[in-house]
């Protein structure tokens, strides 16, 4: 009767990872982003930059797409990319109001990453945090700024540029309606609707001389299976801010959407700075009440803002009773106190509301763009809940012992000095967190990242027996299931277990675990199941942690057996243990072992445990069956079963559960003992030629020796010899790859070796993990000395990704994206694609479209997820431009007017389609206005433009000579006038007045020769209304 029962028992115990959030469809976290940038006030000395700061929060591979180039990139986690572009040269920055413009700005990848965008030139840059497509809205109210200089500010050379909104569509045939809160420079009033149609990638800038916070977006034809999603911008073109100050900067936010909005915020005054800040509040709802540290101070309709002033050191609490949105303003650098480096100028940035806080979260600072302000000090401002400060550590360092109370809230601020470049912050009970930095009459700031929507979810697990901690998981235990979400839109629930099980539904599921590893669930969570159903995961790791143990103790005892031990040997994470008997009574027990009286007079008896996890789950039970009876059955003796090698040595052999009080007596077969008869252990010498080698013990109880029995029979053999080969090799998944992986393959041998691995001396198994391709050394030594083999084994990278031909598709248009290749490949592991394209794989050939006129870094990948960079060249005719000529200027009220229309780039000839229907590249008999034009090249690619015909003041003038027999004496225009004209003789006497020109006679008689003066005043129409003006001189009659 075998009386060792050994199991490996395992639990689950929770990890908290940093991904152990789940950021729902409104984070800012993300895989697809569109991005604008909006007037910048560039000067020739002075070009603007756009600067794209890409943080991976996991693997990911992606594309950077602009309307000149796409520039491929692989990125690991927590590793930071910044790509600086010249806004004029790669034609995204938007300079026109009111025109729609194709100006694609957008980067797709792989895996999460967190994007922010820096618009900047030197002395005027401000920065955002770029929202992913799945954050994107359908309506939003626009956060902008506008500034006019107060009465006695001296502004010197400063001025105050416009108010500025971008929208950017994401589909095409995207109906937008704009309704701007200012008069546009475009004169459409404020209040008044614009209505535009987008396709993907295109955008409208609207720029006004007021300011446009609280101007509505808002998409007209979106639908459960169009979503229309579009990105909006707000800002200012250049700006001051404050009475204090009349330097300005550029401003820069991406507009949240309205559903994102909280009721509660907190302002902390800006690091570095002693200007103190303006907070504006912008209302969604009529009827919202803004209170500021507790008091009203403000009531606001929807659409309504309002701006409040903090001193530097003035914390304020913001809360309204509606959904509100609250922006950060930082003054212009003169308002710093008088002694204080004029730091920083103006930025705007949006606060998060205090309920929707990250855990964590990998960012990047900002960047400046001049010269001199390369090397400045960035700031983080960090808000936490109270009571949790010391659970928030940056860039591996707890900084809990930095935060300060938020008077009258649970919240606590601090802020900090953060390095130049890639950070990273968490706290698991939730953060909110601002970059910013200051440099030079120049300043950026952004919010590090933000949790949009509150969408923090929950999960139970239950089990028929008590566990302690979350998320518990137990071997082989059928446990309960259950998701909480904060926001009940999410109604559809999909669980992966990680474990190869099928995936189950719903927001309650059972589930058993049924072996070990860690295990990632996933469960996806989603509001329907329409085209823009909003999808998000939630994940946590759950490590499956072993419990091995071993009951020993013997199985068959002779009647009346008193203080018998069972033990547990080899235990691993066992917690607590439940001892049970039947027949017997335990007399001592802890996790260890246990102590056992015997009642049985002749029968069975039982030992039973139950082993216990920190956590509670319980293992499975353990039991040794125990014969009492005078007939007893001893276990076979403990000791080496094998001999291998040439030289035989001594070895011992023991009673593997000795009692008190019993005797024994052992028989050796093919040896001699050599010493230790009689006792619980022997030493035995083996006769290598002897045929047949055994070794048993007889056992016997000293006081009744009718209590008798003779063990089993270990049979001792002979090792075979030992061998050890290559077994299984997994080469590298990809090409400089660390996770490869070599196998031995051991026969003979008596099975106990160690393993000496050249390089790897912590590892002592038969195999290596996680290695690359290269040549390995093994030893492997047996114990019981039945030799040593050295192996040297070779591991090979997969064949590389290799293109053997190109044949590139280029595009007729140069706005068009349909360039393309297809490609011959070879190596890897297909099918293939280039990410960040659609992509076709036949078998053979891999084609892919998708690809403007310019030259592209692109990436291709196999289904094992190698990759293999590429460059290619799409070429394409020049982008169309037009030129508008203005010959002649449109005069009041007349049909004088001439403009020519000149084209460049495309393919010639060119076609003309003029809103008026002429088709010709010159417009005669024009009033003044806009005229807009419509032209098409020989490959059917088309540009439209706006030329304009100004309205002149008319040019009048008199002649200085006059003959009746030329006609009358009038005045000379370019322009249709109405005049009354006046002639006086040399005496000063009126001669004629009337409102047409003088035939030289006066009362129907000719005038002498000779000198005369005149009068004429005379009116026309402008834009601005009806003007007057006059002209005196003289002329010389001559008959």
């Amino acid at each position: 009767m075998n009386s060792v029962w050994k199991r490996t028992i395992w639990t689950f115990l929770p990890i908290f990872l940093v991904c152990f959030s789940a950021f729902s469809q409104n984070s800012t976290l993300g895989r697809d982003f569109y991005i604008g940038f909006m007037d910048n006030n560039r000067r020739n000395s002075q070009p603007d930059k756009v600067v794209v700061i890409i943080t991976a929060n996991e693997k990911a591979s992606g594309i950077i797409q602009t309307p000149k180039q796409a520039i491929s990139f692989s990125l690991e986690a927590g590793q930071q990319l910044i790509r600086e572009f010249d806004g004029e040269d790669e034609g995204v920055i938007h300079r026109e109001s009111g025109q729609v413009e194709y100006r694609p700005f957008r980067i797709t990848s792989s895996g999460d990453l967190a994007v922010h965008a820096i618009n900047g030139r030197q002395y005027s840059t401000d920065g955002t945090v770029v929202l992913p497509y799945s954050s994107l809205s359908t309506e939003y109210l626009v956060m902008a700024h506008y500034d006019v200089f107060g009465p006695g500010q001296n502004p010197g050379s400063n001025q105050n540029f416009e108010s500025t909104l971008l929208v950017v569509a994401t589909e095409n045939d995207t109906e937008i309606e704009i309704i701007p809160a200012a008069r546009t420079v475009n004169t459409i009033p404020a209040g008044a609707p614009i209505r535009i149609v987008l396709n993907e990638g295109e955008s409208y800038q609207v720029k006004a001389e007021g300011d446009l916070t609280g101007s509505r977006i808002k998409v007209l034809n979106a639908n459960q299976n169009n979503c229309k999603l579009i990105a909006v911008f707000g800002g200012n073109k250049t700006s001051s801010a404050g009475d204090c100050g009349t330097s300005g900067d550029h401003i820069f936010q991406q507009a949240y959407p309205i559903q994102t909005w909280g009721k509660e915020y907190i302002h902390i005054p800006l690091a570095g700075r002693t200007s103190g800040e303006i907070v504006k509040v912008l209302a969604s709802q009529d009827g919202t009440v803004v209170r500021i540290n507790g008091e009203v101070k403000a009531t606001l309709n929807a659409r309504q803002s309002a701006k409040f002033e903090f001193g530097k050191n003035d914390i304020a609490r913001i809360d309204a009773n509606k959904p509100i949105s609250a922006a950060v303003i930082a003054k212009s650098a003169a308002c710093n106190e008088f002694g204080v480096a004029p730091l920083g100028d103006p930025s705007l940035f949006v606060l998060s509301p205090n309920s929707q806080m990250l855990k964590n979260i990998i960012f990047s600072t900002g960047k400046l763009i001049g010269g001199f302000n390369q090397n400045i000090e960035h700031y983080l401002t960090l808000l936490v809940n109270s009571g949790t400060e010391g659970q928030t550590i940056l860039n591996g360092q707890n900084v809990g012992g930095n935060f300060l109370q938020v008077s009258g809230t649970n919240l606590s601020y601090t802020r900090i000095k953060v390095p130049f470049g890639v950070n990273s912050v968490s706290n698991p009970e939730g953060l909110i967190g601002y970059v910013y930095g200051s440099g030079s009459i120049e300043s950026y700031g952004f919010a590090i990242g933000a949790s949009l929507e509150n969408v923090q979810f929950e999960t139970e697990s239950s089990y028929e027996f008590e566990v302690e901690g979350e998320k518990v998981a137990c071997l082989n235990q059928e446990g309960l299931w259950k998701i909480i979400p904060d926001d009940p839109k999410f109604i559809n629930f999909s669980w992966d277990f990680g474990d190869g099980s099928t995936s189950k539904s719903g927001q309650e599921v059972s589930h058993i675990f049924t072996k070990k590893g860690t295990y990632e669930v996933v469960i996806t969570a989603s509001t329907g199941t329409g085209a823009c159903d909003s999808e998000t995961e939630f994940k946590f790791e759950i490590e499956v942690t072993f419990v091995e143990t071993e009951l020993k103790g013997p199985a068959s005892l002779c009647p009346g057996a008193e203080g018998i031990r069972y033990y547990l040997e080899n235990s691993l994470n066992t917690d607590q243990v439940i001892w049970e008997i039947e027949g017997g009574e335990i007399t001592q027990s802890n996790e260890e072992f246990a102590l056992v009286n015997w009642d049985v007079v002749e029968g069975t008896g039982l030992i039973r445990i139950t082993p216990i996890a920190e956590n509670g789950c319980l293992g499975e039970v353990l039991e040794i069956e125990v014969e009492i009876q005078n007939n007893i059955e001893p276990e076979i003796p403990s000791g080496q079963a094998g001999l291998c090698g040439s030289t035989i040595e001594p070895l011992t052999y023991t009673v593997p559960y000795p009692v008190d009080g019993k005797d024994y007596f052992w028989q050796v077969s093919g040896g001699q003992i050599l010493s230790g008869q009689s006792t619980e252990e022997i030493v035995v010498l083996w006769d290598e030629n002897a045929s047949e080698r055994s070794v048993f013990y007889e056992e016997s109880l000293s006081s009744d020796p009718s209590c008798f029995g003779v063990s089993k029979i270990l049979n001792i053999g002979s090792f075979d010899a030992l061998t050890v080969t290559e077994g299984n090799k997994i080469s590298p998944s990809c090409p400089g790859e660390s996770d490869g992986e070599i196998f031995l393959f051991i026969e003979g041998g008596s099975g106990d070796f160690i393993f000496e691995w050249e390089g790897f001396p912590e590892n002592q198994g038969d195999f290596l993990k996680n290695i690359p391709a290269g040549n390995y050394q093994v030893k492997v030594i047996d114990q019981a000395g039945c030799g040593e083999i050295q192996l040297n084994i070779s591991l090979e990278d997969p064949k590389p990704i290799l293109i053997n031909r190109i044949a590139v598709t280029d595009v007729s248009c140069a706005a068009e994206s349909s360039g393309g290749a297809v490609l011959e490949i070879s190596g890897g592991e297909p099918p293939y694609q280039v990410i960040g394209f659609e992509s076709e794989w036949d078998g053979s050939r891999l084609s892919f479209t998708g690809l403007s006129k310019g030259t592209f870094e692109l990436l291709l990948e196999d289904s094992k997820s190698c990759t293999m960079p590429f460059e290619l060249v799409i070429t394409g005719p020049d982008p169309l431009k037009l030129e508008f000529e203005e010959l002649t200027p449109g005069c009041p009220g007349g049909l004088d007017g001439a403009l020519e229309v000149k084209v460049s780039g495309g393919t010639p000839p060119y076609t003309y389609q003029w809103e008026n229907g002429e088709a010709l590249a010159l417009l005669e008999n024009l009033p003044s206005g806009e005229f807009s034009v419509t032209v098409t090249d020989s490959q059917g690619c088309q540009i439209s433009g706006l030329g304009k015909v100004s309205e002149s003041r008319p040019q009048v003038r008199m002649p200085t000579g006059f003959s009746p027999k030329d006609g009358p004496y009038q005045p000379i225009s370019n322009c249709s006038i109405s005049y009354k004209l006046m002639i006086f003789n040399r005496w000063g006497q009126l001669i004629f007045s009337g409102t047409e020109g003088w035939d030289g006679n006066h009362n129907a008689n000719p005038m002498p020769p000779g000198a005369y003066s005149y009068y004429i005043s005379y009116q026309y129409s402008l834009e601005n209304g009806l003007n007057t003006d006059e002209k005196r001189g003289t002329f010389t009659l001559i008959n």
